[in-house]
């Protein structure tokens, strides 16, 4: 079975923390399985397209599962490795963790610089268990042609998580997830700041509109509309 890993991202210059992340989570993911670190095919200032990244990242590589990973977060080897079984069995979204857990500003500068394993590092859960559903996802080829791709209408941060775990559950079943933390190293926000545009607050407020269009999707052919830009 062939599996890659498709990490998304640019580097826009406005928060060298999200670059240190990168370097650490490529660390965490050494010897695992094929890394692809993929952009969005956007350049500059330009609101990032997660998006993008993933189905260009997915037409790059020839693999029957693929593990989209965020750049800022930590996953044990073994509960990626249980995801990874997970989706190659049966269709559907699996996120190998249970439990996100933010690590502090302060402590995340000891993760990066490997003082500190993500576990003894100070951090807080956001949302409950099993709530959490960004940052990593598990996918087969085969689940991920049944919802089509990911909608590259979503940009800039939020809801785009959210409207792809619905459409997974429409075309695929119910999510699945492995039990155990993530680590998320932290950064500049991307909801709120100082270093964010108009563009960048525009595209969460169209990614709000438009994760509600999937909440009304029911049918899979719907979902494939939307994940094609339909509206």
């Amino acid at each position: 079975m062939n599996v890659a890993v498709i990490i998304p991202f640019r580097d826009r210059g406005k928060d060298p923390l999200r670059p240190a992340n990168l370097r650490r989570v490529l660390m965490g993911m050494e010897g695992l399985y094929r890394i692809h670190v993929v952009d969005d095919g956007r350049s500059g200032y330009e609101s990032f397209n997660r998006s993008a990244a993933y189905n260009r990242g997915a037409d790059m590589v020839d693999a029957d599962v693929l593990v989209y990973c965020e750049s800022d977060l930590l996953v044990d080897p073994v509960q990626i490795r249980e995801a990874v079984a997970q989706a190659s069995s049966t269709p559907g979204l699996v996120v190998p963790f249970s439990r996100f857990m933010a690590i502090t500003p302060e402590d995340s500068v000891h993760v990066r610089d490997l003082e500190l394993e993500p576990e003894e590092a100070v951090s807080h859960q956001v949302r409950g268990d099993r709530q959490s559903i960004g940052a990593v996802n598990v996918v087969s080829r085969e689940s991920l042609s049944l919802v089509g791709q990911y909608d590259e209408s979503f940009e800039g941060a939020w809801y785009d998580d959210d409207a792809m775990c619905r459409a997974f559950e429409v075309c695929c079943g119910p999510t699945r997830f492995i039990d155990g933390p993530g680590y998320h190293l932290y950064h500049l926000p991307g909801a709120s700041g100082d270093h964010l545009t108009d563009a960048d607050r525009a595209a969460t407020e169209r990614n709000k509109a438009r994760y509600q269009l999937y909440r009304q999707a029911t049918t899979p052919e719907r979902i494939r509309e939307l994940t094609a830009g339909g509206v």
